[in-house]
């Protein structure tokens, strides 16, 4: 792989990763097009994790309250004594407990269906009937989108549905962010608590992935610049792409990337259908 094929698929990633048309999907497609036959899977995590710093940087102060809620609570008495009042009654603490909630779905379905769920990076035919469905997925995100700023309050029997909804999303072709957030919109949640449960839950979920690639590492053929380049590509474009999503999401349009996954998905059928 060439350098500028890394900046390629790094805005490629870094447009995709945030707005709800499948990063995955698309990687996989843009692969084949440019004919690149070896595996990519480490080289598509490093690129998640290159938007991963981009998340960081929009939720900064909430991840910082978070972090400085949890170590505090550490040092805490009360904590030990009523941990379930402390939490409930903690702001801060209760986020950081329903993130651990959605994280356990999951990471299970990474573990027992990780080999699995990967080999469909080799079947970009199948990768495109899955952005069909994930037009489909964005479509029932218009029967419980609220406009409105405030919300059903996010609560602990949403999680692990939303957690099934960001591992299945492992599927190349499946919107991580489109799943999670449509779920959430149609269990009645605000756009700005869909959007934060979902990114805030897409960070454990991306350092799990490339923990469990590292012991891979010797096997990496692409070099590591390359990485470093698509990674901070990546990086860069998703920060735009995110903040264009969360405007997008205020102004209650986000069911029309579906227009484009369905448009995306057949087109793409019918060129792998053709040229096979």
């Amino acid at each position: 792989m060439t350098i500028l094929e890394a900046i390629v698929l790094g805005i490629l990633q870094g447009i995709t990763e945030f707005l709800p048309v499948s990063s995955s999907g698309h990687l996989v497609l843009m692969q084949r097009f440019l004919g690149i036959k070896e595996s990519q899977v480490f080289f598509d995590v490093m690129l998640h994790f290159g938007t991963l710093g981009a998340v960081i940087i929009v939720y900064y102060q909430l991840i910082g309250s978070l972090i400085r809620t949890g170590f505090s609570t550490l040092f805490q008495a009360d904590f030990y004594r009523h941990p379930r009042f402390t939490v409930s009654n903690t702001p801060h603490l209760k986020l950081i407990w329903l993130l651990l909630l959605g994280s356990i779905p999951t990471g299970l379905i990474a573990l027992l269906f990780r080999d699995t769920l990967e080999s469909i990076f080799d079947k970009p035919m199948l990768v495109a009937g899955m952005l069909i469905i994930t037009g489909l997925i964005l479509q029932l995100s218009r029967f419980g989108q609220k406009r409105r700023q405030t919300g059903t309050p996010l609560q602990a029997w949403h999680t692990p549905l939303v957690g099934i909804a960001q591992g299945l999303a492992i599927i190349p072709g499946i919107s991580r962010s489109g799943s999670t957030i449509s779920l959430s919109l149609l269990l009645g949640l605000s756009s700005q608590t869909a959007a934060q449960y979902s990114f805030l839950l897409s960070i454990p979920a991306i350092l799990g992935a490339v923990v469990l690639k590292l012991k891979d590492a010797e096997a990496i053929t692409i070099a590591p610049t390359v990485i470093v380049v698509g990674a901070l590509t990546s990086f860069i474009v998703g920060y735009i792409a995110l903040r264009f999503l969360l405007a997008m999401l205020n102004r209650g349009k986000f069911s029309i990337f579906s227009y484009y996954c369905f448009a995306l998905g057949i087109i793409a059928a019918m060129s792998i259908w053709l040229g096979a």
